[in-house]
């Protein structure tokens, strides 16, 4: 049986174990309280970075201040998704996707460009291609490096060959007109032409020709043709025109080539070229003055169809009348004209009618004069 003594001396010492385990003990309960209180204030965001997946708590209420939380840093060629600026709610996934340089050779056309693609095969579905029709120079589950790649890809083509009188359909990789003709066994000769060229892609072509070129070298004399020189005369209508020296042709001796084409002539080529008659130059006088504006207010077009059918070449069966308005020469030179009435412009065929009309009525046309007025 205890004795009251022994009894509060336990009761002391328990008193004291509690009061030197009380500090330990609440430093516990304020860190248990501290943990609990930051995770009931954060996001639990999901972030994929090229591939690696994490799971990120932050007090960050936007997609940039996740990242600079997470330590990510970004290149100008990366792409986040959401865009940096979103805000973002717990349970939301931000997928960063890394650039990567990829200098890439299709269908004969080089170009770097930066990708997100981690792997060739994602690279050849972002670049909308059949993988079944395509032909790679690495295996599809090569990983681009974030560092870069060469990669070089060829499309099948459908397309039609010609050459030597021949029409062949195909279906083949080749990058170029050049690959093709390797693949066909054909070989470029001399001048031979090929079309698309050589060193052009093929994508999206329908046809592939070669074009056997032939040329024949010749010296012959020809004819020089004069050169036309223009007097302006101010006192005549704007296309008013008359030879005033025919001027003589001149010769040269020349070497030439005729080249033909799969066998047709296609052109003449002048390599050289000795003057040894001077070309006499025909002179053309040419008026300058333009025409005044139709102040009749006339149906001047139903009148051109009622006298010659609107032709402005039109020529009476006798040869009398001529033109639009069926002049006779004689009344074509009273109004100012020159030559023939039919070998004048439309407009300077107009213009006399109207001076016509204005001088003596619409009785010069008795048949079909009623016509302008309409």
């Amino acid at each position: 049986m205890s004795t009251p003594a022994r009894s509060d001396r336990r009761q002391a010492e328990t008193d004291g174990t509690w009061r030197r385990f009380l500090p330990q003990t609440l430093a516990i309960l304020l860190l248990l309280g501290g943990i609990a209180g930051y995770l009931g204030g954060t996001n639990a965001v999901r972030l994929i970075d090229d591939g690696t997946v994490r799971t990120v708590r932050t007090y960050a209420n936007t997609v940039q201040g996740l990242l600079h939380h997470a330590g990510v840093t970004l290149s100008p060629h990366d792409v986040v998704e959401p865009a940096p600026a979103k805000l973002i709610r717990a349970g939301v996934t931000v997928v960063v996707a890394r650039g990567r340089p990829v200098t890439l050779t299709l269908d004969g056309r080089t170009a770097t460009r930066w990708v997100t693609s981690r792997t060739v095969a994602e690279l050849t579905t972002a670049l909308k291609l059949d993988t079944a029709k395509v032909q790679l120079s690495e295996t599809p589950v090569t990983p681009i490096p974030r560092h870069g790649m060469r990669l070089t890809i060829r499309t099948e083509k459908r397309l039609v060959l010609l050459h030597d009188g021949e029409r062949k359909r195909l279906t083949t990789y080749a990058a170029t007109s050049a690959e093709l003709l390797q693949e066909q066994g054909l070989r470029i000769e001399g001048r031979d032409e090929v079309k698309p060229a050589l060193n052009r892609s093929l994508a999206g072509a329908r046809y592939v020709r070669l074009i056997r070129v032939t040329v024949k070298p010749k010296r012959e004399i020809v004819k020089l043709d004069p050169p036309v020189r223009i007097r302006k005369n101010p006192e005549w209508m704007l296309d008013q025109q008359a030879t005033v020296n025919p001027g003589h042709p001149g010769r040269a001796d020349q070497r030439a080539e005729y080249i033909y084409r799969d066998g047709k002539f296609s052109e003449r080529k002048v390599i050289s070229s000795k003057t040894l008659v001077e070309p006499e130059p025909k002179v053309v006088r040419k008026g300058t003055r333009p025409y005044p504006p139709d102040d009749t207010g006339l149906n001047w077009e139903a009148l051109a169809e009622c006298e010659a059918g609107g032709n402005p070449r039109a020529v009476s069966a006798d040869g009398t009348y001529h033109g639009l308005y069926q002049f006779n020469v004689d009344m074509w030179h009273r109004m100012g004209g020159i030559g023939l009435p039919s070998e004048a412009t439309p407009r300077e065929q107009t213009y006399r009618a109207i001076r016509l009309y204005k001088a003596a009525g619409a009785d010069q046309w008795p048949h079909c004069g009623p016509r302008l007025f309409t």
